[in-house]
């Protein structure tokens, strides 16, 4: 296991249930790349945002979202990066409702 990946892992997840999605995830968003590149800007993106939760939810919300064939869906990086940066911006919502709100967008492209 790559450092970068092992830093991901520890930093995000929270209980062994997340071990395996993050997993998902990080294959998904490797693809042609290394998901060692994904992790650390991850981890950098993280470290930039204000509110130490963003990223955690993000990270929640992209691992079950799937496509038809129940792959994790994909995203561009910018749209990882905005998303953590929405999620920290919007502390005029409940942790919960910014993730609703998160998921519905998401959802929509």
């Amino acid at each position: 296991m790559s450092a970068a990946r092992e830093a991901f892992l520890r930093r995000y997840a929270t209980s062994p249930i997340h071990v395996a999605r993050l997993e998902r995830l990080l294959d998904a968003y490797g693809g042609d790349r290394s998901e060692e590149t994904f992790a650390r800007k991850v981890i950098d993106w993280d470290r930039a945002c204000v509110d130490a939760e963003a990223t955690r939810i993000v990270l929640e919300i992209l691992s079950v979202t799937v496509d038809a064939a129940g792959r994790v869906r994909r995203f561009d990086d910018e749209v990882v990066q905005e998303s953590i940066e929405w999620m920290a911006a919007r502390g005029d919502l409940s942790a919960a409702d910014r993730a609703e709100a998160l998921r519905a967008q998401l959802a929509g492209r």
